[in-house]
């Protein structure tokens, strides 16, 4: 079936392992991905899953540094929510042709999904997003139940390319949303998950997150603003 797709797609993965097809792109890989469900094995989904290709190795316990991208259901449902959309197609015979709501969701959705993110710098806002970023028909899947996780990996990405503009920006989130609870308990802070991710993903990737540390405290510090340049 990956064949097939790619057809659809009209574009040349830089390589294609078992279901999934991978685009490159600068610092970054996109992977459309083809999985069956895992109690209806007669159903199958699609997906997008766009990496930055620097830390992907390092944090592929944590799934990778990426985002992943989703898109409308054949009935036409684009509301999503926290919880990822489902398979949704019925897997072909064998010998019979993609059904005809699999061809039109991959040629339309497609091409829009691999290129979704724009660049490194795009990844990470796409990381500080509040929540599910729409660009055309498809989305940037983004649940509010990681969000403190996802905003340490925006400042881990910031910070392993130098980007202090995406740095001043996950700051500014992590000072803006510092006190808020998260579950599971309302003692448990946004700082503090965000800090119990950092400590994490330092560890994983040995990039220096150690000023987040002091976020766990009850009289927290939090990390400096870097300057802009120039100033």
């Amino acid at each position: 079936m990956a064949d097939e797709l790619a057809e659809l797609l009209r574009m040349v993965p830089a390589g294609v392992e078992g279901g999934d097809l991978t685009f490159a792109q600068g610092d970054l890989h996109s992977t459309l991905s083809i999985w069956k469900d895992r109690h209806d094995r007669s159903v199958f989904g699609w997906m997008v899953h766009t990496y930055d290709t620097g830390l992907r190795d390092r944090m592929e316990s944590f799934g990778g540094m990426s985002i992943r991208i989703d898109h409308p259901t054949p009935s036409g449902d684009a509301n999503p929510t926290n919880i990822p959309t489902g398979a949704c197609y019925g897997w072909p015979a064998s010998g019979t042709p993609l059904a005809p709501e699999v061809t039109a969701a991959v040629t339309q959705y497609g091409p829009l999904s691999l290129c979704f993110v724009r660049d490194r710098h795009d990844l990470g806002l796409l990381l500080l997003a509040d929540a599910h970023v729409h660009r055309g028909s498809v989305w940037s899947f983004a649940p509010t139940n990681n969000e403190p996780a996802r905003l340490a990996q925006a400042l881990l990405l910031a910070r392993h390319s130098g980007d202090q503009d995406l740095e001043r920006a996950a700051v500014a989130k992590l000072r803006n949303r510092g006190e808020e609870p998260v579950a599971p308990r309302p003692d448990y802070l946004f700082r503090h998950a965000v800090a119990d991710w950092a400590k994490q993903y330092s560890k994983a990737t040995g990039i220096d997150l150690s000023d987040l540390a002091p976020l766990k405290r009850k009289r927290p510090r939090y990390p400096e603003v870097p300057e802009p340049q120039g100033s």
